[in-house]
């Protein structure tokens, strides 16, 4: 089968490998549409992989041998430890990761647990079901916001993830919510939550001057390479008795579930800025890593 192979950092060439084998209980899906995250980006280009030759891409939906159309959720947990004994399987202590420790979605075919494939409405598009992943993803972090007591949320990134919140926030309640990105000037001059969704120590300094004292503070985005915040933020962590939460991955199949449900709601495709084919992916990638456009998210059509 064709694949985009990652053989080293900076090192993602299209190919041609043998297909997969399923394993007991994995079933084969023919990959369809697939998005690029920015988790990807960087493990191409910075960050590497668990090992080398990898398959990357984890948002990704398809079809199995039997016609099923299918989404997938890219976490493997174990299933036997604590957190997933109490099915909070993003929290799993040893799982495995479609995209980044085993070969995922950048490809013709993709052996797939079947425990971890989504069955799709008929009404939902490929490219919809390509976005449950973000989607699940960003109704997680929005969860983590107590939107009981914020009448008012920052997300602080303007990425996929970061506006895929704010829809999400808005579906949930009645808070103001605004999306800021870099150079963006806020209406207001503090929030009762704030939502950092784009990994960066300088989203993260304005998350905290943006939260007011005894606000929330919610983190998604993954940390750069030599992330690091410093004293001085820290003190003002500590000075505002801000309350702070972690938000990682997401619930299975919960929030999966409520993604499908909300898909036309959300307006999914909205976000999409950038479409390619199979073959124009590495183009994709370059393009991402430039910044020279912007964009939000990218997905390409394969097969």
């Amino acid at each position: 089968m064709k694949a985009w192979v990652l053989h080293g950092i900076g090192d993602l060439r299209l190919g041609t490998v043998p297909d997969p084998e399923p394993k007991d209980g994995e079933i084969l899906v023919k990959v369809r549409m697939a998005g690029i995250c920015s988790s990807d980006v960087r493990r191409v280009y910075s960050d590497g992989a668990y090992h080398y030759p990898l398959i990357p891409g984890h948002e990704f939906s398809g079809v199995t041998p039997d016609g099923t159309r299918v989404g997938v959720f890219p976490l493997l947990p174990c299933r036997s430890c604590e957190s997933c004994l109490s099915r909070s399987f993003e929290t799993c202590s040893d799982y495995g990761y479609l995209g980044s420790r085993q070969d995922g979605g950048f490809a013709e075919l993709v052996a797939v647990r079947e425990w971890n494939l989504v069955r799709l409405p008929d009404s939902m598009t490929f490219e919809q079901a390509a976005l449950l992943e973000p989607a699940a993803v960003a109704l997680h972090a929005a969860r983590r916001v107590d939107l009981g007591t914020a009448a008012s949320v920052a997300v602080v990134g303007d990425g996929a993830i970061g506006r895929l919140i704010a829809k999400w926030v808005r579906l949930l309640s009645g808070a103001e919510v605004g999306v800021f990105g870099r150079g963006d000037t806020p209406p207001r001059d503090c929030y009762d939550a704030c939502v950092e969704a784009a990994g960066s120590a300088g989203a993260l300094r304005r998350c905290i001057e943006l939260a007011r004292p005894n606000g929330q503070l919610v983190l998604v985005g993954n940390p750069d390479v030599g992330f690091s915040i410093g004293q001085k933020l820290y003190w003002q962590i500590l000075r505002k008795q801000l309350a702070v939460k972690g938000a990682w991955n997401s619930s299975y199949p919960g929030d999966w579930q409520e993604a499908i449900k909300n898909a036309d709601a959300l307006q999914l495709s909205s976000i999409v800025s950038h479409r390619y084919g199979f073959g124009g992916l590495g183009g994709a990638f370059e393009m991402m890593r430039g910044k020279g456009e912007r964009h939000g998210k990218v997905i390409a059509e394969f097969f």
